[in-house]
């Protein structure tokens, strides 16, 4: 394939789509399932998800949502897929939402790393760190199966 910095944005785009669309047809592949099975379980077109798996049409985020459910995803898969189509995951995005005092963290966070105070590493580490936070509270609060996930 040519160098990928030559490409536009567009084409880097349509690319990832490509991709994106290649991995849910290997997902569904994997399961044995037809396109006609899973199309039917979220009550679109078999046509729409050909598409969809082609590269030549995008999902919204709620499909992508329900296609992890059809498959069956971890919740890393689902990020995973998210990701894959340079997407926040409905759910990240729901809680970002919900929460004024994140906004402002990671407003002042990017502000930071933009404005080379802190590097792209440290920023890194912080999330590490915030994800560690996070397992420590969960295992503490909720001492059941959730809080060993």
């Amino acid at each position: 394939m040519s160098d990928l910095g030559k490409l536009t944005s567009n084409e880097l785009i349509k690319l990832r789509q490509l991709r994106a669309g290649d991995y849910l047809s290997s997902l569904r592949t994997e399961r044995n399932l037809t396109q006609k099975n899973v199309a039917s379980k979220l009550s679109v077109s078999f046509q729409y998800l050909s598409e969809i798996e082609k590269g030549n049409k995008s999902p919204s985020d709620q499909m992508l949502h329900e296609l992890a459910n059809v498959y069956s995803l971890s919740l890393q898969e689902e990020v995973d897929l998210f990701l894959r189509y340079g997407r926040m995951p409905i759910f990240t995005a729901e809680e970002l939402d919900d929460q004024e005092s994140t906004h402002l963290a990671l407003a002042e966070l990017r502000r930071l790393v933009k404005s080379g105070k802190i590097t792209d590493e440290q920023r890194q580490e912080l999330y590490a760190e915030f994800a560690k936070v996070y397992r420590d509270f969960i295992k503490r609060v909720l001492p059941t199966k959730e809080g060993d996930k």
